[in-house]
């Protein structure tokens, strides 16, 4: 796979899983984790708020992840390679660090969907990076 075609789909893919994470981000918490039943009180309405906010500056960052990728599409060889090794460490880390909230307690399940999302990322970016 050719190297800009692999920053260009990994910064498509990242810029817009980021505008759907800043779009709606309550909708978003909630078809990964399931809606709150019932009336909130005001301690929970505070803490959704809280997570709606966070997961807006982490969909900002895939944002500026995709830019980057997109934007650099053009370098040279060798430095496209590094760049895509670099992304796929990242994302790498990004889904320890997803996992790893299941095993420290912080969620009841692991969610799925950005692990796959990403472990999709990854090989893309380690395939076009070694090759």
């Amino acid at each position: 796979m050719d190297e800009s075609l692999a920053l260009i789909i990994v910064g498509g893919v990242c810029s817009l899983l980021g505008l759907v994470m800043n779009i709606n981000p309550i909708k978003f918490d909630e078809d990964l984790y399931g809606r709150l039943e019932g009336e909130l009180s005001d301690r929970e309405t505070i803490l959704r708020n809280f997570g709606a906010q966070l997961r807006c500056a982490c969909g900002a960052l895939l944002i500026a992840i995709g830019i980057i990728a997109i934007l650099n599409r053009d370098l040279p060889t060798d430095d496209a390679e590094n760049l895509l090794v670099s992304l796929g460490v990242g994302f790498m880390l990004l889904m320890g660090v997803i996992a790893a909230g299941f095993y420290r307690k912080f969620v009841d399940l692991i969610i799925v969907p950005p692990l796959v999302i990403f472990s999709v990322l990854t090989a893309i970016c380690f395939y076009a990076g070694f090759m």
